[in-house]
């Protein structure tokens, strides 16, 4: 009876050791995919990994929310870029506009040049803006979530930290935001710490100033 207690005992204390925790199986499924972009694979040292739950109705652990934000992070700077086009233009063609009732020729030329630019970048920039609300009305699900409270686990974010060599043969520490799905069995969404720096540059509070009426018309239709 001892015998067979004893027996008991160790083969659940090995079965015990063989079951993986959350945290070794995010690892496994980051670690190939970070070590395959690298230009120094063979320079990789694992650093560091934070593994939280992710629910609906939160912003910063939601895979789509957070995809959402760099595609209109990415949309929002190439819209200020050709808004800033439109106000250089828009300046240069004053410059040469009527002065005391007299206007060259080169410099009606030069004003027809720039009023060109100006109406260009606009059209452009309208474009990118036209994209940029079609994006906000393919994802009003996601806003539902979060504003409704959906409380709903939907997988895992994992904050995943590195060292690395440069092509330069400097080691730096390199990062990634991962998202898993609930059985931590694959990788949903991966994002690398510069496009996470592309959100937090991108002013994106300024979209709701400066699209208010639109988003606000948008919504409403919701």
């Amino acid at each position: 009876m001892k015998k067979w207690f004893f027996v008991t005992i160790g083969f659940a204390i090995l079965t015990s050791c063989s079951v993986k925790t959350n945290e070794e199986k995010a690892r496994e499924l980051i670690e190939p995919r970070v070590k395959s972009n690298l230009i120094k694979p063979e320079s990789y040292e694992f650093a560091e990994l934070t593994l939280d739950s992710c629910f609906m109705d939160d912003a910063e652990h939601n895979a789509d929310a957070i995809s959402f934000a760099i595609k209109v992070a990415k949309l929002y700077k190439e819209y200020k870029d050709y808004m800033s086009d439109a106000e250089s233009a828009e300046s240069s063609m004053s410059i040469f506009s009527y002065s005391y009732g007299y206007q060259s020729e080169h410099d009606k030329l030069k004003q027809k040049k720039y009023k060109a630019e100006m109406e260009k970048a606009q059209r452009k920039a309208e474009a990118v803006k036209e994209k940029i609300l079609k994006l906000y009305k393919d994802n009003v699900s996601i806003f539902k979530n979060i504003n409704e409270g959906k409380h709903e686990f939907s997988g895992w974010r994992a904050v995943f930290n590195y060292r690395a060599e440069t092509a330069g043969g400097i080691k730096t520490i390199g990062g990634e935001l991962c998202f898993l799905n609930k059985d931590l069995t694959e990788i949903t969404y991966m994002i690398s710490r510069d496009e996470m720096d592309e959100i937090q540059s991108a002013e994106l509070d300024d979209i709701q100033y400066e699209f208010e009426d639109d988003l606000k018309e948008l919504f409403s239709k919701e």
